[in-house]
């Protein structure tokens, strides 16, 4: 593994660890101590990292290139391609390990940046409206490679979950009808009680409370709705140590994944469950829940 990828995977861990703390701990004078420091970090990492950050990035777009043009060999099955949203105050970045593991299954992957709406803190109305133009681009693109696959599946993590909800429940969008089936990893589908709490991230933060109209939007029947969900045990410390001391955990109702309930993933009765894991919130992108999603991407 580079020094780059190392670098930019601890700024995303300390990143997490200070929306987490935002979240749950503003009000304490230490906790404000232990922002400063983690601030302090983020800056001079990231800083250290730019640089590779950047080649990474052009690495990760030319892997979904290379891919997108050399897998099928002529397959009479071959699988849809596959947008991957990420969740709130993330980026595309988060998708490495399921990148690896799609291009080893033949699949053909577009992992999402929002550029005209703020990529990690945008509101699912925003990304959504987006959505409806990537994947027209998408499909366009496939139909000049000579592939033309009338439809996609997203995968979508925490709020990108939500993101997908708006886009494919508004029949004013053009391509809402071109998606198969949407995979929810650790979406707040119900929202989730921590974000209460919060006010870090505007507007996305708004659409992860409790009641907020796009945890409320309707079922597309052109599309088939996964979820996936975490189980954490936070005495697994160390398997998420973003997660300080488990607190989100015991404020929400059981199981979570330490900031969203199960209960809330699978909070509408049309959802198809594809099972748990025992990640927490933020780890949810391994080879565990690929491994949930799988049949669903290869078709079978």
């Amino acid at each position: 593994m580079s020094l780059g990828i190392c670098l930019c995977s601890f700024v995303y861990i300390i990143y997490e660890i200070n929306i987490t703390y935002c979240s749950l701990y503003e009000s304490t004078d230490m906790n404000k101590e232990i922002m400063t420091i983690v601030t302090v970090s983020v800056m001079i990492i990231t800083i250290m990292a730019s640089g590779s950050f950047l080649s990474i990035a052009k690495s990760q777009a030319q892997t979904s290139s290379n891919n997108n043009t050399g897998t099928g060999g002529g397959a009479t099955n071959k699988p849809l391609p596959v947008l991957l949203i990420h969740g709130y105050g993330s980026d595309a970045s988060v998708w490495t390990i399921w990148e690896d593991l799609l291009k080893k299954d033949g699949i053909t992957f577009y992992p999402i940046t929002f550029y005209k709406s703020d990529d990690k803190c945008g509101s699912a109305a925003d990304h959504a409206k987006e959505l409806n133009l990537q994947v027209q681009q998408i499909l366009n693109n496939m139909t000049a490679t000579g592939s033309s696959p009338k439809q996609v599946n997203i995968v979508a993590h925490s709020k990108g979950g939500l993101d997908a909800r708006v886009f494919l429940a508004n029949n004013a969008f053009t391509n809402n009808k071109a998606v198969a089936n949407l995979i929810m990893i650790g979406t707040p589908n119900a929202g989730s009680p921590i974000a209460q709490l919060s006010n870090i991230c505007k507007p996305a933060v708004e659409d992860l409370k409790p009641g907020a109209a796009d945890t409320k939007v309707g079922m597309n029947s052109n599309t088939k709705y996964y979820t996936i969900a975490g189980d954490w045990n936070p005495s697994l410390l160390l398997n998420c140590p973003q997660l300080l001391g488990g607190v989100g955990y015991s404020q929400l109702p059981k199981p979570n994944d330490g900031l969203v309930p199960v209960s809330s993933v699978e909070s509408q009765g049309y959802f198809h469950n594809l099972g748990h894991t025992s990640n927490c919130h933020s780890n949810l992108l391994s080879d565990k829940e690929y491994q949930l999603a799988k049949p669903i991407l290869v078709g079978k």
